[in-house]
């Protein structure tokens, strides 16, 4: 993952968001927040880890009384976040390597900070997301994704056809989540997955454990 590219972008991220609202990239983004809380089912005295927490615009829209925890590879975002004045608790952490003990949070979200991994490290964390994992536990990633391989082609004569060279680089250069690969890998683990797509290429992956998963 790019430290460097995430610390440049920190200062002026949250008008960049929204200044692109109407793009691909961003279409339906605050959609896509609020429906990656609406999927975690919050509810008052919960733990929540959000990873990618960024400048902190995913937990600006909770309303909920959790206790709430972020982690991030940018000190700069985190920095942005802080000046929010915002309850959460920051702390450097990336997908791969959480730093909370096993079984530490009843909800882990995530929000546009996925598709930065390759499809190896998905997996590994995935499984280091169920190891911080209470039993009946959550997992909902809200991010770049597409339901298979002839979704993905068909996006890319979407682009081709409107001449948009720099959304077909997005998809070369940056790991989308193929559902009909990592839905089964969640499913090995023990989750019940729903999912849906609330723009051209962002979804929802909500993941359930369920009852008697370790």
């Amino acid at each position: 993952m790019r430290h460097g590219c995430h610390d440049a972008q920190a200062e002026h991220y949250d008008e960049r968001v929204a200044r692109h609202l109407g793009d691909y990239i961003r279409e339906n983004y605050f959609g896509v927040l609020d429906r990656v809380i609406g999927c975690a089912e919050l509810a008052p005295g919960q733990s929540v880890l959000d990873i990618g927490v960024g400048t902190g615009l995913l937990p600006e829209r909770v309303k909920v009384d959790v206790a709430y925890y972020g982690i991030d590879i940018s000190g700069s975002m985190m920095k942005k976040t802080r000046s929010k004045g915002l309850q959460l608790r920051l702390s450097y952490g990336c997908f791969q390597a959480i730093p909370f003990r096993e079984a530490s949070f009843d909800r882990v979200v995530s929000s546009f900070a996925f598709h930065h991994l390759g499809p190896e490290e998905k997996e590994r964390s995935y499984r280091e997301m169920d190891r911080v994992l209470r039993p009946g536990g959550r997992i909902v990633i809200g991010d770049f994704m597409f339901q298979d391989e002839k979704q993905r082609e068909d996006l890319v004569g979407t682009f081709e056809s409107e001449g948009r060279k720099d959304m077909i680089e997005e998809l070369n250069e940056e790991s989308f989540l193929d559902l009909s690969h990592d839905v089964p890998l969640l499913e090995r683990l023990g989750y019940a997955i729903e999912y849906e797509r609330l723009s051209t290429l962002s979804w929802v992956l909500a993941c359930r454990r369920r009852s008697g998963s370790v």
